[in-house]
């Protein structure tokens, strides 16, 4: 069973924009390169949880974002275990200098045009005013944290932070061309989440076509499908425990730095939305505010896709007990 306090797993994602007119695929510009920071994940049942869903990230990452296995860079704060695949075991450790370094690195190495993920596991804890990222040594603020991020020269950015009390990370993110997912509300939700791990199933899961995911059903699979899918899911798992839903996501894509619940237009009221039952659903058509930028970034799903990976390497995301 997933323990729903003390531990939290944050997940944040950057990606290179893609100018106006341009076409909005993951292949349409630029290098796609990731970098990956597990925080500790606490203890050995949590160790192989978070394992597999690097693992299965890796998988997505590679899938549905052309980002090839050689292009994405891990940082670990656990001592690996005998057990861990190759690139875990051989992860530099994800204290908060080699993150400076590396994101230092990085930045001089990236172009207007790369395409960068970065995605974070780990523990977060909040003080009452700063939410923090536990490492091995010195732990990382999300102030900190967002400053390291300074003048990234991709021009888009979507940054998916999948810990508990991330929705205090969406301030200091928010930028104009900057896309923020956040797992939790900016309030006292400090109880782990389980974000990540459905994230990383959709992403590298082999049987979603374009349709079973176009959440807004525009005919594409985007980062707005992503994010709604995910969160839906999450609600009907939770409702479907008779459980409190103790992770309510945010997504600010317009740089106001507030989040919002995007997802309310997409699910019915028994799962916290606002659709009625027997009625259809009408997809929303903003003109402005939060979303937009995130429609514009397509991923690929299996009707797209020439090759999918070894379905034996994506079935890491164990079932809910009652």
């Amino acid at each position: 069973m997933f323990h729903r306090y003390g531990l939290a797993v944050g997940l944040l994602i950057l990606c290179p924009s893609l100018a106006a007119g341009q076409d909005p695929s993951p292949t349409s510009s630029g290098t796609g390169r990731a970098l990956i920071l597990c925080g500790l994940s606490g203890d050995r049942d949590h160790h192989k949880l978070f394992s597999q869903t690097l693992t299965t990230l890796s998988t997505g990452l590679s899938a549905r974002c052309d980002i090839a296995p050689q292009a994405v860079t891990l940082l670990t704060g656990d001592e690996p275990a005998s057990d861990d695949p190759e690139f875990i075991r051989q992860s530099p450790r994800a204290t908060r200098e080699q993150i400076a370094e590396t994101v230092a690195k990085l930045k001089v190495e990236l172009s207007a045009d790369d395409r960068l993920w970065v995605i974070v596991l780990g523990h977060t804890y909040y003080d009452g005013r700063v939410s923090w990222l536990n490492l091995p040594g010195p732990d990382l603020s999300h102030t900190d944290f967002a400053k390291l991020f300074e003048d990234v020269p991709c021009r888009e950015q979507i940054f998916v932070l999948t810990t508990s009390t991330s929705g205090n990370w969406i301030k200091p993110l928010s930028a104009k061309g900057r896309t923020v997912l956040a797992a939790t509300e900016t309030d006292w939700e400090t109880n782990e989440t389980e974000f990540p791990h459905e994230l990383a199933r959709l992403m590298a899961a082999e049987d979603f076509t374009t349709k079973d995911l176009d959440a807004d059903q525009d005919g594409k699979f985007t980062m707005l499908d992503l994010y709604v899918t995910t969160v839906r899911n999450l609600a009907q798992s939770y409702f479907g425990g008779e459980l409190l839903a103790t992770e309510h996501a945010l997504l600010d894509d317009d740089g106001d730095g507030r989040g919002t619940e995007l997802q309310v237009d997409y699910l019915t009221v028994d799962l916290g939305g606002r659709l009625q039952p027997n009625r259809p659903f009408k997809p929303p058509t903003p003109s402005r505010g939060d979303g937009l930028l995130a429609k514009t970034i397509v991923l690929k799903s299996v009707d797209t896709l020439p090759e999918f990976p070894p379905a034996d390497a994506l079935d890491v995301y164990p079932p809910r007990e009652q």
